[in-house]
């Protein structure tokens, strides 16, 4: 997983650098939001994910999101405050982040923020593979054992960012966040991109290191699986391999009146035009369409999208589906497809009753 990483203490890029790494993630740093946005226009390939301040230099972590969220609608977006006003992470949420991790932290709870997240991102088949059996000290474990979190005021917890705790040889602090899930590292959003400038802006690039500890971080040694057969496959044989492959792409759509989604591209489209969703957007569109004619409350939405283990406000989903109706309805105030349903939750109306 490649993170474009965004804070203007060194102290903080430092520790979260270590315990990132030792989850087996790229990190690459800045120290403002110009520095970001260069970074991210120029990253090839793309970035995964974005960890935002939100009180950065220059520009704020605000600006910031709602700039790459325009061009990068895919890019997963976490933002990282210091600010318990309920406002500052509805309007962060507003402005496309996908979550956000209030300070103090651990670095437990922030791995495991990213697997989640990383997990709503990848193929449904490949995010599955390596969430079994993992769970949130799974994902504490992946920070590596490094020192004891991010403070309230922003500043790095006492010996955190250190070589001793580089070493490994410290206890994880412990999570009290979301559900972890696969460690694996893949490609991330293609979308083409403007904006952003000053070139000379200042920002630290860090390669990858290390393998990190978490399971499904680390790919299988080289000769762990037997040598494909030399022999060519005839074309009976080969057309009979391509039936189950062309079975799995059809049930792997989900259509409802004039929507189709698919699962093993991540796409949605109305009346045969894509709508570009984020990660978390879409994986929460599959949810409703999914149970559709159903009434989902918001516990089981934050539950099914966030993980279960996810400790965060309601407002998340409300937020979300805010979103997405700005991008599916003809008029988001007066919906047709998603229905609330008061003091609950959401439904998706069956097709005929779109």
């Amino acid at each position: 997983m490649r993170i474009l990483f965004v804070e203007d203490e060194e102290a903080i890029r430092g520790f979260v650098r270590i315990n990132l790494r030792r989850g087996g993630m790229e990190v690459t740093e800045a120290e403002d939001g110009e520095s970001a946005l260069v970074l991210a226009r120029t990253a090839s390939p793309p970035f995964d994910v974005a960890l935002l301040d939100v009180m950065l230099p220059k520009m704020s972590g605000f600006e910031v999101c709602e700039q790459l969220r325009q061009q990068f609608p895919r890019m997963g977006i976490i933002m990282l405050t210091a600010k318990s006003q309920e406002e500052d992470k509805i309007r962060g949420l507003e402005l496309g982040a996908d979550d956000y991790v209030q300070k103090p932290f651990s670095p437990g709870e922030l791995v495991a923020r990213l697997h989640a997240l990383r997990r709503r991102m990848l193929p449904l088949e490949d995010a599955g593979a390596g969430a079994a059996g993992q769970g949130p000290s799974a994902a504490a474990s992946g920070s590596g054992g490094a020192a004891a979190g991010v403070n309230a005021d922003g500043s790095a917890a006492a010996g955190a960012g250190t070589a001793s705790s580089e070493s490994g040889s410290g206890a994880a602090a412990g999570t009290r966040a979301a559900g972890a899930s696969a460690g694996a590292s893949a490609p991330g959003s293609t979308a083409s991109e403007s904006g952003g400038t000053d070139a000379g802006a200042s920002a630290g690039v860090s390669a990858a290191a290390g393998a990190g500890t978490a399971a499904g971080d680390s790919p299988p040694p080289l000769g762990a699986f037997p040598a494909p057969s030399a022999a060519a496959p005839s074309s009976a044989s080969a057309a009979l391999s391509e039936q189950p492959a062309a079975q799995a792409r059809r049930s792997s759509e989900l259509r409802s009146g004039s929507f189709r989604l698919s699962s093993a591209e991540r796409k949605l489209w109305k009346e045969g035009v894509e709508i570009v969703l984020t990660p978390t957007e879409w994986t929460l569109v599959k949810l409703l369409m999914e149970r559709e004619g159903e009434g989902l409350s918001r516990d089981d939405i934050l539950n099914s999208v966030w993980g279960r283990h996810y400790v965060g406000d309601l407002k998340i989903v409300d937020v979300n589906i805010r979103r997405i109706r700005q991008k599916i309805e003809i008029n988001p105030s007066e919906p047709h497809h998603i229905e609330t349903l008061w003091g609950f939750g959401y439904r998706w109306k069956r097709g005929e009753e779109q």
